[in-house]
């Protein structure tokens, strides 16, 4: 019909779609070892046959050479040198196809793959070993041609059946791919069990979020409601009057450093004299004239009504009217006037008295705010807050980073399903999908 083809054109062959299956993942192992089952079974018998076709030839060809090890060659017969050489390859051929035979001897096992092996090896040893003892058979053939003969054939009977044999693993290749197929499905499964895992992770921390928020809004109640409180109220205005107690005195010290500052070149020329012993005064009243231009506050807490100081203020007094402090006449008498005017100064009442009133006040301002826990509690509660704040934060980076790593995973198996499609649509011949 060729001819016709060429002519009227070949008709198109149908192609026959592939039968659809959806696989549940965890039915993947039965599914394989079904089919795997079913394929081996089909050529199982071929194969076992052709294995006990194998030992049948290799036995007999054990007798083969037990017969040639009988054979006998007259080394004084025709060509003794000849002779010599083809004992010597008679003894070593028979040694090499013993080791051979035992190296092709079958394996006691039923798995499709490691027969398939071993006729694949089987194959390749049977041409290498011959091979390699060729000269052997090629020297005993030329007394022995019959042994040799039979031997011969034999061999070639042997890789004939390994062949066939051969042919028989080939026609079901699909087989061999259950190994990557296996290997394919454990991968998928650890990751699913990773994706699990991570999923649950995922949960638990969101789980954590969900209760540090509750946390956190109990807390900021709580705060709120505290703030309002009679007793915060309260703790704001003891807050507020001791400011204004400190800025009262700060105002009273900035004051007092005001009325100094006319006479503070004074103060410290002053103390130059006493220093170089021009001016003798006590050792009480040098430490006072240093505390009042170091800081005259504190200096007045000692001196409570400038005593002391006036008594300072007036030798300075004298020393600039007698020109031990040399001052021009026109500065003289602003220093002189600016003098005093310090020694006429109430400091007790303007200022020590003063001063002493807004500490007696701020004294029981703080005590007050001391007796108050408030803001103990308010701290806490705020330093709770923060801390929770920062849990939250944290929760949620890690969270995110957790949703990364399932959705990878997630991706990954994806991948991994398929590839897993299409070994099992080859092995099976059927267009396979996995739900």
């Amino acid at each position: 019909m060729g001819f016709l083809d060429k002519i009227f054109g070949k008709k198109e062959e149908a192609v026959k779609p592939k039968e659809k299956i959806e696989l549940k993942f965890e039915e993947i192992p039965i599914f394989l070892e079904k089919n795997y089952s079913q394929g081996f079974g089909e050529v199982s018998k071929e194969i076992f046959s052709k294995i006990s076709e194998i030992k049948h030839l290799l036995k007999e060809t054990e007798t083969q050479l037990k017969e040639l090890e009988k054979e006998k060659i007259e080394e004084n017969e025709g060509n003794n040198r000849l002779r010599r050489i083809v004992i010597t390859s008679k003894k070593t051929l028979i040694e090499k196809m013993k080791n051979l035979l035992y190296k092709l001897s079958p394996p006691a096992s039923n798995d499709f793959f490691e027969l398939n092996s071993y006729c694949e090896n089987s194959i390749k040893l049977l041409k290498s070993e011959v091979n390699a003892f060729g000269k052997n058979i090629a020297y005993t053939g030329i007394v022995l041609k019959e042994p040799i003969k039979k031997l011969g054939e034999r061999i070639k009977e042997l890789n004939s059946v390994f062949s066939e044999t051969k042919k028989i693993f080939d026609s079901k290749k699909s087989l061999f791919l259950s190994a990557g197929i296996k290997g394919s499905f454990s991968k998928a499964k650890a990751k699913i069990q990773q994706k699990s895992d991570s999923s649950a992770l995922e949960k638990e921390i969101s789980s954590k979020i969900s209760s540090v928020e509750r946390n956190l809004e109990e807390l900021q109640e709580k705060l709120k409601k505290l703030e309002s409180s009679a007793e915060a109220e309260e703790f704001k205005k003891l807050l507020e009057e001791k400011k204004s107690l400190n800025e009262k005195k700060h105002e009273m010290k900035n004051k007092l450093i005001e009325l100094f500052y006319p006479i503070d070149k004074l103060l410290r020329t002053f103390r130059k004299l006493v220093e170089s012993k021009r001016f003798i005064l006590k050792e009480e009243e040098k430490i006072l004239l240093t505390t009042y231009l170091s800081n005259p506050f504190l200096a007045l807490k000692k001196d409570t009504e400038a005593a002391a100081l006036k008594k300072l203020l007036n030798y300075i007094k004298e020393s600039v009217k007698k020109g031990t402090i040399s001052l021009k006449e026109k500065e003289k008498e602003k220093k002189i006037s600016a003098l005093n005017s310090l020694l006429e100064y109430d400091f007790f009442n303007e200022v020590f008295w003063k001063l002493n009133e807004i500490d007696k006040k701020l004294i029981e301002t703080e005590g007050k705010i001391s007796s108050l826990d408030i803001s103990d509690k308010i701290s806490s509660l705020e330093g709770e807050i923060i801390s929770l704040k920062d849990s939250r934060e944290s929760s949620l980076k890690e969270s995110k980073n957790q949703k990364n790593k399932t959705e990878k995973i997630s991706s990954e198996i994806s991948s991994l399903k398929e590839v897993l499609e299409e070994k099992l649509s080859d092995f099976s011949e059927k267009e396979v999908k996995i739900s």
